[in-house]
């Protein structure tokens, strides 16, 4: 049995490209590497070293525990002509044309995926919308199709535009839209099965009357229960190359934190993940905040962590940070937006507030409060534990895969089937 893996996430350094998006990838490879032999294609960027694929492949297959066959193939990258108003027109048209989606859309990422195809997988795994655009555009008959959505893209993109400042070129993205729900629907249409991360978004698609829709969760390694930090520390963590990170962040430290600060002039706030340098405060050297930059030890760093503080104001799908504190015990705060899509419920696993005041309160109450921040801790370990354990959701995923063959009397693979 052989199925073949598509991405545009690749790992160019397997210590810390730990981010959500890598997380989820791992998550499916772990699950199918125990159904069957991989091949694994990834469009890269233009700094990758194509020639030393033998390289990469066994860095890789080390890393990920499991024989691969790897296949790499160049993004497509576009040289920008004309104004920006003459820029906005083919993406109107055309989802292939927006943003991420060039990388996968020239004739050379169709030909690498049509030479994959040559091996004859027995199925194949999209990741994510930009990794479809290669099936969408080949002209033959194809394996089944297992198609991870995972964020509803038009959902986040709408958000990621009304984000300030917003000015009429920016909100003439909103006629991108339409074309970008359009893919997204073919996609689906495409797949014998889609995944996306939560219940909420399985809902939605599934009332657009669209079929083979499933919930496959975000998921981590629950460890065992610590005790509360004693010490008066909020942690924010991500990526700060991602916009809603970032937007985030700034929030945090110039909206949230003077409001927490000047009540509680001996708290301390940690930005930790890659990149902090693209956060606005940086280099202000703010009182009371640490840029911790990547850090290698989650254990140390959520140890040092009274509350998590997670006010994400745009993006799609569900947060895998908020998972990863809940299975560390850790008390949350968070947006509505950072808690959709999780069966996290306001009071009782977590404190879901809007706006800086809100948030800020929320955060002195837990300081203050002991007693709050063990209750809230406990809970959303459970809910952790119960819903979000990585071993768990893998077996869900080989159940789903196992089910969709089974129901599909056109495809003969009894040995996926019953593995």
């Amino acid at each position: 049995m052989r199925i073949l893996l598509i991405s545009c996430r690749f790992p160019t350094d397997l210590q810390k490209d730990v981010q959500g998006t890598f997380r989820r990838f791992n998550l499916f490879l772990d699950a199918f590497k125990a159904m069957a032999q991989l091949d694994v294609l990834f469009y890269v960027p233009a700094d990758v070293d194509c020639d030393a694929i033998a390289a990469h492949q066994k860095a890789l297959s080390e890393h990920w525990d499991t024989p691969i066959n790897l296949f790499l193939c160049p993004q497509h990258t576009t040289t920008s002509t004309g104004s920006k108003w003459q820029q906005q027109v083919a993406p109107i048209f055309n989802f292939r044309a927006q943003g991420n989606f060039v990388t996968t859309s020239a004739n050379q990422q169709t030909e690498a995926f049509a030479a994959c195809l040559e091996r004859q997988p027995d199925a194949i795994f999209c990741h994510r919308l930009e990794s479809m655009t290669p099936i969408l555009k080949i002209q033959r008959p194809l394996p089944p199709v297992f198609f991870d959505l995972d964020d509803i893209e038009h959902i986040s993109f709408a958000r990621q535009i009304r984000q300030p400042p917003t000015r009429l070129i920016t909100k003439l993205y909103y006629l991108q839209i339409p074309a970008l729900w359009w893919g997204e629907r073919r996609s689906v249409q495409t797949a014998l099965r889609t995944f996306v991360c939560s219940q909420l978004d399985q809902n939605y698609l599934t009332q657009q009357r669209l079929k083979g829709v499933v919930s496959v969760p975000n998921a981590v390694s629950v460890p065992a229960m610590s005790p509360p930090c004693g010490e008066p520390t909020l942690m924010f963590l991500g990526g700060y190359y991602y916009f809603p990170n970032l937007n985030a962040a700034n929030f945090l430290i110039e909206q949230v934190w003077p409001r927490i600060q000047k009540v509680r002039p001996d708290a301390k706030l940690m930005i930790a993940g890659t990149h902090p340098e693209n956060i606005r405060t940086y280099g202000d050297k703010i009182p009371g905040v640490e840029f911790t930059g990547f850090v290698d030890h989650l254990d140390e760093l959520y140890a040092r962590t009274r509350i998590v503080c997670c006010p994400i104001r745009s993006g799609g799908g569900t947060r895998v940070k908020i998972i990863e504190a809940a299975a560390y015990g850790k008390p949350i705060v968070a947006t509505p937006i950072g808690a959709e899509g999780l069966s996290l419920q306001d009071g009782e696993d977590v404190l879901i507030r809007k706006s800086a005041d809100e948030i800020a309160q929320a955060c002195l109450d837990l300081l203050s409060n002991e007693s709050l921040c063990q209750r809230l801790g406990a809970a959303a370990h459970r809910k952790a534990t119960q819903q979000y354990d990585r071993a768990h959701v893998i077996q869900q995923i080989q159940t789903h895969v196992r089910d969709a063959f089974e129901q599909d009397s056109t495809v003969n693979v009894h040995s996926l089937a019953t593995s």
